[in-house]
């Protein structure tokens, strides 16, 4: 699939999560949804930016968001993972990546996640206790960010090219807050 652009429609994902499945639009119809899809547990880049949404999650909620994030893998060990890292919003299972293919996340080269221009990133990282982990899972699948509006409308639409290439947060809490808004 191509990537999704500023006033696509979002896909309708269909996730996993400790309570059966989950319909996205279910939640983005009640407020505006930052969608985070994650590479792998292990991935300390996905780490710093589950620490930076994590961080800024009340001026999110606060601005009329929601957060979700995304990971490769079903319900139970994605929910154990986010509960042990205190992330404070819920994160679903994707362990077939279809909504990753859904949205046009593709699969990176190796020198993506793996070379040495990445080690100023994976110190800065570091500094906010984003530590690497164990790999697991399809560990070249890359991440990307979303911010989709109450109609189902992406808002914005961050394919990361590297590993560290994270969205700032205050181009997520821009896009959310000017829902709000508009709204």
């Amino acid at each position: 699939m191509d990537q999704l652009r500023r006033g696509d429609r979002f896909p309708d994902l269909a996730l996993e999560s400790l309570d059966g499945p989950v319909r996205l639009s279910e939640r983005w119809t009640e407020q505006p949804l930052v969608v985070a899809f994650m590479r792998h547990f292990g991935c300390p880049f996905c780490r710093e930016h589950l620490i930076q949404l994590g961080r800024r999650y009340e001026e999110v909620r606060a601005a009329g968001g929601e957060v979700i994030a995304i990971f490769q893998y079903r319900a139970e060990p994605t929910t154990s993972f986010c509960r042990a890292r205190g992330v404070p919003f819920e994160c679903l299972g994707d362990p077939k990546r279809a909504a990753y293919a859904a949205v046009g996340l593709e699969q990176g080269a190796r020198r993506e996640y793996l070379s040495l221009p990445l080690l100023g990133p994976l110190l800065k990282a570091a500094r906010v206790g984003a530590l690497p982990g164990k790999p697991s899972g399809e560990v070249s699948q890359r991440p990307g960010t979303f911010v989709v509006d109450r109609g189902g409308g992406v808002v914005l639409a961050h394919y990361n090219v590297m590993s560290p290439d994270n969205p700032p947060m205050s181009a997520i809490l821009e896009a959310v807050s000017g829902l709000a808004q508009a709204a």
